[in-house]
């Protein structure tokens, strides 16, 4: 069945329980030991070899720390100064500079695409019709990336026009501002379209004109320009469960503008004063009051809680507005957001695959705004250590037995959801343990058997082990019982034509 967590993300900062308004916190001292807890208990939930976060509040960094190591393989510590690798957090910065050059005179949001890049072309001649602006709202229908190649990684200068050049066999999946999808794919042409209007490389250009001026030293998006004494590690979960550095680093050039910003707690507290600021910063004017406008409106509603606006979204959080994006790629995960009404900005990086940046983000506001939530603690069934080495070396009844000892404890720092075991069965899945997937998948159809979506997962782990029938079976018993499951539909009619 394999649930996806990302569509409860804005659930969490909207309706989680801020309860009735409380009194804002004021103490920096009385704040930075709250934080301090957080991140300590964030750190032991998630199994995370390193968290940096920084805060600002009425406008003043009122935190910037790390805690833990930048490498489980060279264990440095973790500093503010430690370079991560922010994944879509790069996207606000090219919405940034693509404003500047439209207040130079040298880009137009109206324009199409093509008039920038006529050599840009897609099998789908609805392709003529995409401008600037559906590439920077998500609305110009270019399918996402299927494959970073972060295995296959390009350092060289031609990397973005290569990608641009790209797309000639691909199809739209719907015609230019009719819908909105999130693209990365989009927003990586991008970087050929800043080269060719500036006449420097993509990642000269953000050198040059943003980190620079705001005085992000450390930041850039090449990593062969990430000092080695700085650079952060991405880690996983290995072929057999342990928490180990990734084999293979999120990076490839075609892929800069979505994803490849290199920044640290120190850097990004200036970019969110900046911000805060409207777009001045040490008296240097980055962005005019107008692109700051136009950047953080509100342009195109998600359906979600969530607003798009030019490179960032923007979502309510109780009485106030945050302008935010999120970042994920392979053993990183990020989170910036900012509240102009009250001059506030959270930035949370976490190095591996576990950790939910935007749930630290969301308790930190509701502390400091609301001085709601006591725990700290949010360990999933399935990201305790114990869970892990259990299914891996013993049989499957004791599993079930932490299972059912863990639901009668009723431990509130301790989350429990039936989705749980089906992560662990997918993990297992994704690190070739059929046997040991579709025994946790079955044991989900004991604890919950009225549940169609465990039937479901069942034989998903039969058709990944390659046993056609079971799956087949299996498949079947899930329609029995939720009939109106599509996905299920399709990978039985699959199997059986």
């Amino acid at each position: 069945m394999n649930t996806p967590l990302f569509k409860k993300i804005w659930i969490l900062l909207v309706w989680l329980p801020l309860g009735v308004f409380s009194q804002e916190m004021t103490s920096p001292k009385a704040i930075e030991k709250v934080i301090d807890s957080m991140a300590q208990a964030q750190r032991a939930s998630f199994e995370l070899p390193g968290l940096a976060v920084g805060v600002i509040k009425d406008n003043q960094v009122i935190y910037a720390k790390g805690f833990g190591v930048q490498s489980l393989a060279d264990p440095k510590p973790l500093t503010k100064y430690s370079l991560y690798h922010m994944a879509s957090v790069s996207k606000p910065f090219v919405a940034t500079a693509i404003m500047q050059l439209v207040e130079k005179g040298k880009m137009d949001l109206d324009k199409k695409l093509t008039h920038y890049l006529p050599y840009f072309k897609m099998k789908d001649s609805r392709y003529k019709a995409i401008t600037i602006r559906h590439v920077l709202t998500h609305t110009s229908g270019i399918p996402d990336v299927k494959d970073y190649e972060w295995d296959k990684p390009q350092y060289d200068d031609g990397a973005a026009e290569r990608y641009a050049r790209s797309f000639g066999n691909i199809s739209l999946d719907f015609a230019p501002g009719t819908k909105q999808n999130y693209s990365n794919a989009a927003f990586d042409i991008m970087a050929a379209v800043i080269a060719k209007v500036s006449g420097t490389t993509f990642e000269n250009y953000m050198k040059q004109n943003i980190f620079k001026p705001i005085g992000m030293v450390n930041s850039t998006f090449l990593k062969p320009e990430v000092p080695k004494k700085l650079a952060t590690a991405s880690h996983e979960l290995d072929k057999n469960l342990k928490m180990a550095v990734r084999p293979v680093y999120p990076y490839n050039r075609r892929h800069a503008p979505s994803s490849t910003l290199h920044s640290n707690i120190h850097d990004m507290l200036l970019w969110a004063k900046m911000y805060l600021n409207g777009g001045v910063i040490n008296n240097k004017q980055i962005i005019s009051p107008k692109s700051y406008k136009a950047l953080t409106t509100p342009k195109v509603a998600t359906g979600n809680g969530d607003s798009v606006c030019l490179g960032w979204f923007t979502m309510p959080v109780r009485k106030y507005r945050m302008v935010r994006h999120s970042g994920g790629d392979p053993g990183f995960t990020t989170y910036f957001g900012f509240i102009p009404e009250k001059g506030m900005a959270v930035v949370v990086m976490g190095n591996n695959e576990l950790f939910k940046a935007y749930n630290m983000v969301y308790m930190i506001l509701t502390k400091v705004l609301f001085n709601k939530i006591k725990d700290y603690r949010v360990k999933r069934f399935h990201y305790d250590s114990k869970v892990r080495q259990t299914v891996m070396t013993k049989d499957i009844s004791q599993l079930k037995k932490l299972w059912l000892d863990a639901k009668k404890s009723k431990n509130p720092g301790f989350a429990m959801k039936d989705w749980h075991l089906d992560d662990l069965g997918y993990w297992l899945i994704d690190r070739k343990h059929y046997q040991k997937a579709v025994n946790v998948f079955l044991l989900l159809v004991e604890l919950f058997p009225k549940e169609g979506g465990w039937y479901d997962s069942v034989g998903d782990g039969y058709r990944a082990w390659g046993k056609k029938a079971l799956a087949i079976k299996w498949y079947k018993k899930s329609l029995e019982i939720a009939p109106e499951r599509k996905d299920t539909q399709r990978k039985l009619k699959a199997l059986t034509k």
